[in-house]
């Protein structure tokens, strides 16, 4: 989910992700919900200081597929330093995809993370036959070696032109505001590379936001929100990038945004190997993903084309 590419994106599950187009209900947050946005202050002062420009984070800025098989690399070597010899990764993922369709048949909803540690936890439980495994202390310490290595391994393989274009858009638009939206645990401000660039990051696990993730339009309201607390009122103009038709597209421009689909030539639409996704779910975001094409205000193939893209809509 390891080449640039463009990509169709698989429900994982209702259980998972909230199954709506673009608007869904409000079921109480997870106990386990980990509030991570962050924000810095934007000192500008200038004629674009209305400009809202936001970014999808995976298979926008960099691979995912890259940053999670390096980061289930650091957590299985993780484990095993911690004394769990014969974790392994493959079965980490059986372990997701069991939890997720016990979630759906509960018709439940947790975080990413907590799926995570739900995963790691079980594969505990496999290797030393306790099934009564509970060391939070142990699983949270796996946890973070696997999130400490996303960040880096997506800050080490960043697209090309990625770092280029936010400095050529960071000059020629001073009092811009630049955020990150995305459903997972990315995030710029714990990237050295990109840190510099961005004022802020919105979560899919955020405490004003679960489970409201993409394409569910409570991600983006509160997105806004915190472009609110920077600059005071709401954007003039407010552009997204992503290269998800129906979660990037469709999605923000529901909520008032020019959306840039970002899209090489070389689409890539087999399911994901940790996908649960049903039949139906995998027909409705294709209904989507067609639906959200005629929103497109720019496509680019590669980020080298993103100022000309913005400078076209601001």
């Amino acid at each position: 989910m390891t080449i640039h590419r463009c990509r169709t994106t698989f429900l994982l599950a209702g259980a998972v992700v909230v199954a709506s187009a673009f608007t869904s209900p409000s079921p109480k947050s997870s106990s386990f919900v980990h509030s991570f946005v962050h924000s810095k202050s934007s000192a500008s002062d200038h004629d674009d200081y209305g400009l809202f420009l936001s970014f999808d984070l995976d298979d926008t800025l960099f691979p995912i597929d890259v940053a999670v098989e390096d980061a289930n690399v650091a957590l299985v070597r993780a484990l095993r330093e911690l004394g769990y010899g014969e974790v392994e990764n493959e079965e980490m993922i059986r372990h997701s995809k069991s939890i997720r369709n016990e979630l759906r048949a509960r018709k439940e909803v947790i975080t990413y993370t907590d799926l995570r540690k739900l995963s790691i936890q079980r594969e505990i439980c496999r290797v030393t036959n306790n099934q009564a495994f509970d060391d939070q202390s142990v699983i949270d310490s796996a946890f973070d070696a696997w999130l400490s290595e996303r960040q880096a391994s997506a800050d080490r393989n960043l697209f090309p032109h990625a770092i280029e274009s936010l400095q050529s858009i960071r000059e020629n638009y001073p009092g811009i505001v630049i955020g990150a939206i995305t459903n997972g645990r990315g995030d710029p401000l714990e990237m050295k590379k990109l840190a510099p660039f961005f004022d802020f990051c919105t979560s899919g696990e955020d405490e004003d936001v679960f489970p409201k993730r993409k394409p569910d339009r409570g991600i983006y309201e509160a997105a806004l929100r915190r472009f609110e607390k920077l600059k005071g009122g709401r954007p003039a103009t407010w552009v997204h990038v992503g290269d998800d038709l129906a979660n990037d597209v469709g999605a923000s421009a529901a909520c008032s945004a020019k959306p840039i689909w970002f899209c090489c030539d070389d689409p890539v639409d087999e399911t994901p190997k940790w996908s649960t996704a049903t039949t139906e779910e995998l027909e409705k975001r294709a209904r989507l993903n067609e639906e959200a094409k005629k929103l497109v205000k720019a496509k680019i193939s590669s980020l080298k084309e993103l100022p000309s893209a913005v400078a076209s809509i601001f």
